[in-house]
């Protein structure tokens, strides 16, 4: 549930806060009006801290959630936590997060090189693949050739300018590819562990240059991902869907479009060279994951990346996100348990199955072509009682485990474990209540039903708590893991979201 909002605090009324020096957090009582009042009670609770070596308190912002140094106590709400920090840190608290689901004993970074004509489905797979990395924690980026010629060169340039006949034209986009691939290069030594080069390159003296390239800066984990795709269903498909949407052809009438997409795809074909050198890393795709081909495929991550690919496909279908009804903890502020519905939650329940049976009459989908996942908690299973359709219970989708705190309200938290709630609030992500789960524990129980929900190609309606929602939300919609926290998430709300290839459309429908 959503913890409430903080309220304004009343000038001279004291207003309960937390300081934190490192792992020690203590309870206090503010009601002065400045800084140097603030630094007195923080002494009194820190004796210990020498007064000539007081710095700046850091808070986070009560609405956007961003940490800032606080210089105006007017600022302080109720239970925030104000951190000091030493001038110097102690190097064996410094940690750089790592992803949930890696081990961490693989350190080799790993280049990621798309292969294939037009319309294959290269980019969607790109950004799949960044999608699913960086939701696991793992710091991945696609550089993509053609945004490169976009920015520098203009979006809408005619057929022949991809001809490889036209010299000027294959300078220039030799030029966007070098770009590309230098920008790749800095970003990977500046902290990036997978990165992503998303391009036709269809020759060997193309795939040759960024393998020379990698290889002078000491990149030896390259791995060739090349789309093949025979179906000529598959391939209109993805002209129209894909090339009407992409910025090459905005504004542009669409017939028009697609004429000239068809035209700069034969201009590809004339040099294009499949993958033969068995001494390459390689994986080939086959009208994106009807079959896939490995080839001196070996390490951990490039596993991950290799199961994931097997569940992807080119359906295009909405996924649905709602939370359960509200819940008899919902209404008094109380987070965990398996309480039932309120009558408002009810009400929620029958109002979301004629939703889904209006949808499903708009779509003209079969009712069995329709799946209902719910989590094993009573709530969620009350709320999508009255759909008609198959159900799946995913105990993935159950809500966060609180632990000690399960069945307490925030305030209550506050006041009988203070140090559990400040190391909660300074860290959202991270933090796991005792004996229970994280926000990184959520996203690592996720996956099995996140590869899943790629594999599926029918509508999905979800209906789960507002942590897993947030988390599945955040993959979906490729946000970092440290924003999942924070995403708002209301009750007796449906979130539509539709992969697309340069993106997700996202509707929200209010029900109640």
């Amino acid at each position: 549930m959503i913890a409430p909002a903080p309220k304004s605090r009343v000038q001279g009324e004291p207003v309960m806060i937390f300081f934190k020096v490192k792992d020690r957090v203590k309870k206090a009582f503010f009601s002065g009006s400045s800084l140097d009042d603030l630094n007195k009670l923080f002494l009194e609770k820190f004796p210990e801290f020498p007064k000539d070596s007081l710095r700046p308190y850091n808070i986070i912002h009560r609405e956007s959630k961003i940490q800032y140094e606080l210089d105006d106590t007017d600022d302080l709400y109720p239970t925030c936590v104000l951190e000091m920090k030493r001038s110097e840190p102690d190097e064996g608290m410094i940690r750089k997060r790592g992803g949930t689901g890696y081990t961490g004993i693989e350190r080799d970074k790993i280049v990621l090189v798309m292969v294939g004509l037009p319309a294959r489905g290269k980019t969607y797979v790109a950004r799949k693949i960044a999608r699913f990395l960086t939701w696991l924690g793992i710091p991945t980026r696609v550089f993509n050739v053609g945004e490169y010629r976009r920015n520098r060169l203009g979006a809408q340039q005619p057929h022949d300018f991809f001809d490889p006949g036209n010299t000027d034209g294959q300078k220039a986009r030799l030029h966007m590819a070098v770009a590309a691939l230098d920008d790749m290069i800095s970003w990977m030594f500046k902290g990036g562990r997978v990165s992503i080069y998303d391009a036709t390159n269809s020759t060997h003296e193309r795939r040759q240059l960024v393998l020379s390239r990698c290889s002078r800066e000491g990149i030896s984990k390259v791995i060739f991902i090349e789309s093949l795709c025979d179906s000529a269903e598959i391939i209109e498909a993805n002209i129209r869907e894909t090339k009407l949407r992409s910025p090459d052809y905005e504004k542009m009438d669409p017939e028009a479009a697609v004429r000239d997409f068809r035209e700069r795809i034969k201009h590809y074909e004339k040099a294009y060279e499949t993958i033969d050198d068995d001494r390459l890393q390689y994986i080939k795709l086959l009208d994106v994951g009807k079959k896939v081909i490995m080839n001196n495929i070996t390490g951990y991550l490039p596993g991950r990346v290799v199961f994931f690919l097997m569940n992807l496909h080119l359906s295009s279908r909405p996924i649905w996100l709602t939370r359960h009804g509200e819940s008899q903890f919902n209404a008094v502020e109380r987070i965990g348990g398996d309480p039932d519905l309120t009558q408002a939650g009810d009400n929620y329940a029958h109002l979301l199955a004629a939703w889904i049976a209006e949808q499903t009459r708009e779509m003209g989908t079969a009712g069995n072509e329709v799946t209902v996942w719910t989590s094993t908690l009573k709530r969620a299973i009350r709320t999508a009682q009255y759909i008609p359709l198959p159900k799946l219970h995913l105990r993935g989708l159950d809500e966060i485990d609180a632990g000690v705190c399960d069945g307490l309200t925030y305030q209550e938290i506050a006041e009988r474990m203070p140090e559990e709630f400040a190391a909660r609030a300074s860290d959202k992500l991270s933090y796991r209540y005792p004996r229970g789960e994280s926000y990184e524990d959520i996203i690592q129980r996720l996956e099995p039903v996140m590869l899943e929900l790629e594999r599926t190609r029918h509508p999905i309606l979800i209906v789960s708590h507002q942590a897993p929602l947030r988390c599945l939300y955040g993959y979906l919609m490729g946000l970092d893991q440290e924003e999942c926290p924070f995403i708002p998430m209301p009750l007796h709300t449906v979130i539509s979201i539709t992969p697309k290839t340069y993106g997700c459309e996202v509707k929200s429908y209010k029900l109640l």
